[in-house]
């Protein structure tokens, strides 16, 4: 462990301590150190760099049967010392709430003993200048490739930072982690015949600098995503095929998962209440939860309980294997805590990229983004926007825009059909391209 880690923990062991002393019966103490630097650069010119920094303590205190979380960013001994007493005096005015305490110390047992390498020193080492050049550079790779197209606009992004954390609970849970990342994007605005301005984006986002996309790539995805929406037009309001693109994926993998947290089951709010061990979508999903991935960008040791962490299904074939709730959620519901945390996802791919998943369709559409919409998660009904391309013979055809995806994300992901095997790197979630059959579109 680092000497800087070794002192959060010092100063979080301490404050829990502190909070003990002017009368918590218990207390979680979390000290976190954090920096991160973002360029952003548009149309030739600097348009932002910001700097940010963060140095503060997290008290969250147990006192007389009642519960309060507070943070400062004053971490003088003295200050600190003022703030938990004032804390500590403020929780007992609080009403009681039998379900708050802390979690049972035997679930933090069992932590793995393996290496995340979730930091890259290289984050120390990168300067102002530097950071400059690759968002001069991405413009210009943009626009070297650009012939006739009509370029409104090109911005582009860069960003890295590291954190640095350290935790204590009172009755027995002490952990401290660090880890860093390095993100640059590229957005492209162009403009239509008709006025329209359509636009293309594509990013890098890892955990190491050496792991990160070629520029080239974040900038001729950007620039030709905006070259194929010129002249989009509306798509026939009908039931298609969809291919829906890995990058997009994850607004749709949202609204099946979010009614399986604590909140959504104890509040009477969930579609999936009393479905474990139900069939809930097509034998051909299958995500694993997968905590221990090495440079993995959700990877961790412990949850924010501080449960061990496990690798662990949460729908295998279909088939629903376990609900999210956390340790407060399953005191309110008299059942087990599962774990509200999710990590890096991990699929049952399939054979196909995503030019043999359009080959497979023939005819239909495939969805790049998502623009707005929202779903229930009482009833399953969704409604979102989204942009595209027309599936002709197999291959990519004209442009559509202005279409509204409808129906019921249940019945959604039981009309998935096929699956690629292109996991999106650049994201936690991993989600490959995924056909789904008969899903309602409308248009003009």
């Amino acid at each position: 462990m680092s000497t800087a880690l070794d002192e959060l923990l010092e100063a979080a062991h301490a404050a829990a301590k502190q909070a003990q002393a002017c009368g918590a019966d218990h207390a979680k103490a979390a000290v976190v150190r954090s920096r991160g630097v973002d360029i952003e650069w548009r149309d030739g010119q600097l348009d932002k760099v910001q700097e940010r920094t963060r140095r503060a303590l997290s008290i969250e205190l147990y006192v007389d049967g009642r519960y309060s979380a507070s943070s400062t960013n004053d971490l003088r001994p003295e200050a600190v010392e003022a703030f938990i007493g004032e804390a500590v005096s403020m929780t007992r005015l609080l009403e009681p709430d039998p379900h708050r305490a802390l979690p049972d110390p035997a679930r933090y047992a069992g932590r793995a003993d393996v290496d995340l390498d979730l930091f890259d020193p290289a984050v120390h080492g990168i300067s102002t200048e530097q950071r400059l050049k690759r968002a001069r550079d991405l413009e210009a790779l943009v626009r070297e490739g650009a012939g006739d197209l009509p370029i409104v606009s090109v911005s582009t992004s860069v960003d890295d930072g590291f954190s640095q954390s350290a935790r204590v609970h009172t009755n027995g849970f002490e952990g401290a982690r660090e880890g860093t990342t390095f993100s640059y994007a590229a957005m492209v605005t162009v403009k239509d015949a008709d006025g329209r301005r359509p636009m293309g984006w594509d990013y890098a986002y890892r955990r190491h600098l050496s792991d990160l996309a070629p520029i080239e790539r974040v900038a001729a995805v950007a620039r030709e995503k905006a070259r194929a929406q010129l002249g989009a037009g509306k798509l026939p309001t009908g039931k298609y095929p969809i291919v829906v693109e890995n990058r997009a994926l994850p607004r749709l993998l949202s609204a099946l998962l979010a009614p399986l947290s604590g909140p959504s089951l104890q509040q009477r709010r969930s579609l999936w209440e009393g479905r474990l061990g139900d069939k809930i979508a097509s034998e051909l999903l299958t995500i694993i939860d997968a905590p221990h991935t090495p440079r993995g960008l959700g990877s961790a040791l412990w949850d924010g309980d501080g449960f061990a962490t496990t690798r662990r299904p949460i729908i295998e074939k279909g088939v629903l294997q376990t609900y999210l709730i956390d340790d407060y959620y399953a005191r309110k519901m008299g059942v087990e805590a599962t774990s509200a945390d999710t990590h890096n996802f991990e699929w049952a791919y399939g054979e196909k990229d995503l030019d043999g998943l359009l080959a497979q369709v023939g005819d239909g559409v495939l969805i790049e983004r998502f623009l707005g919409g929202n779903s229930n998660q009482t009833t399953g009904e969704l409604s979102f926007g989204c942009a595209g391309r027309r599936i002709r013979g197999g291959k990519l055809a004209e442009p559509v825009a202005e279409v509204n995806l409808s129906g019921h994300f249940g019945q959604l992901w039981e009309r998935r059909v096929a699956v690629g095997n292109d996991p999106n790197p650049d994201s936690s979630a991993q989600c490959p391209s995924c056909v789904f059959d008969a899903v309602q579109l409308s248009g003009s």
